[in-house]
């Protein structure tokens, strides 16, 4: 009897902790952020606000571009392109996508292994629990590391959700983290590109590169049925295997 109330408590306490873990990271660093930087880093004029922190403080700008984007990854409520923009003005596209894919890739790995030791009820007080079910059953479907390259690749998919729900479902650590890396790329190359193309004037630059998004985006807007009926097929456990 004595052993299973130790083991109620124990339970309870590890329950107490992974709720304070949860509020740290949903309350805790967006307040340590607000009270940092102000309210503008939650705005479309987080970009000005970054440029400016980043340029007074350029001996550790680098190091300070990985972990505003890793930060960016945990914690859903901030702005992604601001800091691609922001760092592109600083390091230029090439060295700037480095940063952020690094940045990028820790945050996921941190979402990874933080849902993993939440498990899934505190995923569910996060996100909608709709969602974390639809997103839990495509990714345990069999096809989930093609599911994957594809949310992250298509413009307005929530990205978000995905590295939280893969910590809890049957994917592999590894192959998750490689495709979910390579398909970030091109979606923060055009908001690099079009940092880089606005600091440097460029406009003939930044007219081609908004026309090639508009034609993706209408691209996709027309074949919208058409790629998330694909998505759904992908949900389908292939039972020869």
């Amino acid at each position: 009897m004595k052993n299973g109330n130790d083991y109620s408590k124990h339970k309870r306490i590890l329950a107490y902790i992974k709720f304070a873990i949860l509020l740290f990271v949903l309350i805790g660093v967006p307040v340590i952020l607000y009270l940092k930087f102000g309210a503008d880093v939650f705005s479309k004029d987080a970009a000005d606000t970054l440029i400016a922190y980043l340029r007074a403080n350029r001996r550790f700008a680098f190091i300070l571009i990985i972990l505003i984007q890793m930060i960016q990854v945990i914690i859903c409520i901030l702005p992604g392109q601001p800091i691609q923009f922001a760092s592109s003005y600083m390091f230029g596209v090439i060295p700037a996508l480095c940063l952020s894919l690094i940045g990028a890739v820790i945050g996921t790995i941190i979402t990874f292994y933080l849902s993993k030791l939440l498990g899934r009820d505190m995923v569910n007080l996060i996100f909608d629990k709709d969602k974390v079910d639809d997103y839990h059953r495509k990714l345990n479907s069999g096809k989930g590391l093609a599911l994957t390259g594809l949310i992250y690749l298509i413009p307005g998919v929530p990205k978000d959700l995905v590295s939280y729900v893969a910590g809890i479902s049957e994917m592999k650590f590894r192959p998750f983290i490689l495709v979910s890396s390579i398909a970030r790329i091109p979606g923060m190359l055009g908001s690099l590109l079009l940092g880089s193309f606005v600091e440097s004037g460029n406009y003939v630059a930044i007219g081609i590169l908004v026309l090639v998004i508009v034609i993706f985006f209408v691209v996709f807007y027309i074949k919208r049925k058409a790629i998330f009926k694909y998505m759904d097929s992908l949900e389908e456990i292939d039972e020869t295997k």
